[in-house]
């Protein structure tokens, strides 16, 4: 495994855990923009789990897509295929205004489904993090752990 993914897939993990903070905080007061968070925690979460691997990551939004094709090397990930189509819709209609439909991301979702998007969203970040702590285990960098090691802890509660 190259040292260049570890550190990235690092990286992908602090964004995450910056995501699933902000879906916390703003839960609340503007549970659209929550939702988005927790979509984007799971998917910056899943493109570490590709690093860690050893291999780059699609470049797509789906979380449904991003599990299907770790699937191979990760069978524990389908546990979460039903949460990713869930966060899935989160993507896009949580920011703009739908024409067709008429949804308006502000009046249409509530403090429940970011709670809910929130635990599906650190579900997936925690086992992200367990696969990432079990690549550190078998292929540790030269040097030591990299600065971000902290993201091995594997429990996580919310604001």
């Amino acid at each position: 495994m190259s040292i260049d993914f570890l550190q990235e897939a690092a990286i992908w993990l602090a964004e995450a855990e910056e995501d699933l903070d902000v879906a916390g905080n703003e839960a609340d007061k503007h549970p659209a923009h929550a939702c988005f968070h927790a979509q984007q925690a799971a998917e910056k979460a899943l493109k570490a789990v590709y690093l860690v691997s050893g291999v780059d990551y699609p470049h797509v939004h789906s979380i449904t897509e991003l599990i299907d094709g770790l699937l191979d090397a990760h069978g524990e990930l389908k546990k979460f295929r039903s949460a990713a189509a869930i966060l899935n819709a989160f993507y896009i209609g949580t920011r703009y205004f739908q024409r067709e439909t008429g949804v308006i991301p502000k009046k249409t979702y509530t403090t429940e489904n970011a709670v809910d998007a929130i635990g599906k969203a650190q579900a997936i970040s925690e086992e992200c993090r367990r696969v990432f702590a079990a690549a550190v285990t078998a292929n540790p960098p030269q040097g030591g752990a990299p600065a971000s090691a902290s993201f091995l802890k594997t429990d996580r509660t919310t604001t």
